[in-house]
């Protein structure tokens, strides 16, 4: 499968900042991290911190995965909505979920305020909304629910909305904290530089071609004959993690983004901040710092790993016809920024569950193996939740939490691939 394609804004504006070697002898570590992405840099970071001897492996170049096509939209919104995960587990469940991707956007706040690069990560309010008027009744008790359970929200009608932004809005919720942006490449760097001053070891282009699972440790072998010992494993290496698990936990999707070159001015979008609408698939839009305006959506299912779909590359008629809708949404929105221009287009794979929550934790047939699978549009966040628990999972000190994201529960897809 072709995981991302080329021209992807991170991986073009950023150089490589550090290049690892790739392994050449045996090794031990308590715990061994597979992927080097954004989640493996995260758990790498906690674990080491925490004084764990950690190792990540990566079959590529770190940061050049899915990290690399990541929009990096961090709110405590997730992408199924408050009332729809309360009628899955419950009210209490639902709230905690939200609550706990709340949190993280401010730990990954405090955890800039310790590296010496910023990864251009800010604060920005969000605003979920719906152009139809027969959604108007479900915005306004989503709006209330959350209201309730001490969210910081607004609800915009259609004429409060015309005071904010140039795009029609029959009904939308504006909230006031929990979100924020980042640069996702920088920020893979930069935790990883943390972790090494703290003992981690990194190795790229080194892949993992066997797990072999003992009572007391992993071992793991590479493509190469090199072997690692492990306490415990953690895999984080996103939707080709589903090869280790039985059951079918996540649909496949390829979604496509575009980036624009810096504009002069945002007429008619309130505080740049993160918006996105209640189509299926739904458009989302971001601003970065050197005001460029990102707009992504226009997903498809990828039904067959061996599809076309599953290797769509730039030049392909389906990429240029979804690039073209995007620029041309992103046009409608704001009538009054005529400076648009196109500087970046890309797509990539991601995953999503039924339920939008990810899967951390331990599965049943893998003993001594971790999984931190963020899929979803809150991946870097679920990456946050996974890093923490697991850390203290590993440390004797499970969560509670973790029985939000195990294996098997009630939402989990039942099919079989």
């Amino acid at each position: 499968m072709e995981l991302v394609s080329e021209n992807t804004l991170w991986t073009e504006i950023n150089d490589i900042p550090r290049k690892f070697t790739y392994l050449s002898e045996d090794i031990e570590c308590d715990v061994a991290i597979i992927g080097g992405g954004i989640t493996g840099a995260i758990c790498g970071y906690y674990f080491a911190k925490a004084g764990i001897d950690t190792v990540i492996v990566d079959k590529n170049i770190v940061g050049y995965g899915s990290t690399s096509a990541s929009t990096s939209i961090l709110q405590y919104e997730i992408d199924t909505d408050l009332t729809g995960l309360k009628m899955m587990i419950g009210e209490e469940k639902a709230t905690r979920c939200f609550k706990l991707c709340e949190k993280a956007v401010y730990d990954i706040g405090s955890i800039i305020d310790t590296l010496d690069d910023k990864c251009s990560f800010t604060y920005r309010d969000c605003f979920y909304y719906s152009k139809n008027e027969a959604e108007y009744k479900s915005m306004k008790d989503e709006y209330e629910l959350r209201k309730k359970n001490g969210f910081d929200v607004e609800f915009l009608d259609e004429n409060s909305a015309k005071n904010r932004f140039s795009f029609p809005v029959k009904a939308g919720i504006y909230s006031n904290s929990g979100a924020a942006e980042i640069d996702p490449y920088r920020f893979t760097h930069a935790l990883i530089s943390d972790a090494l001053n703290n003992g981690m070891r990194i190795y790229e282009n080194t892949e993992i071609s066997k797990i072999i699972n003992k009572d007391d440790y992993v071992i793991l072998s590479t493509r190469n004959r090199f072997k690692i010992k492990a306490k415990k494993v953690i895999i984080a290496t996103g939707f080709e993690a589903i090869n280790y698990v039985k059951e079918k936990i996540v649909n496949l999707y390829r979604s496509f983004t575009v980036v624009t070159k810096p504009i002069k001015s945002f007429n008619g979008w309130h505080n740049q901040c993160i918006i996105r609408d209640t189509e299926s698939p739904y458009t989302y839009l971001r601003a970065t710092l050197d005001n460029r305006i990102i707009i992504g959506g226009e997903d498809l299912q990828i039904k067959n790993r061996g599809s076309k779909l599953s290797k769509l590359t730039n030049s392909d008629p389906i990429s240029k016809e979804k690039y073209n809708t995007l620029f041309n949404n992103l046009k409608s929105y704001f009538p009054d920024i005529n400076d648009l221009e196109i500087e970046y287009n890309f797509n990539g794979i991601f995953g999503d569950t039924n339920d939008s929550l990810p899967y951390i934790g331990e599965y049943e047939g893998l003993p001594n193996c971790y999984f931190c699978l963020g899929y979803g549009a809150n991946g870097i966040l679920y990456a946050i939740l996974g890093g923490q628990m697991l850390r203290d999972l590993y440390l004797g000190n499970p969560s509670p939490d973790l029985e939000l994201f195990k294996f098997n529960r009630k939402s989990t897809l039942q099919e079989l691939y």
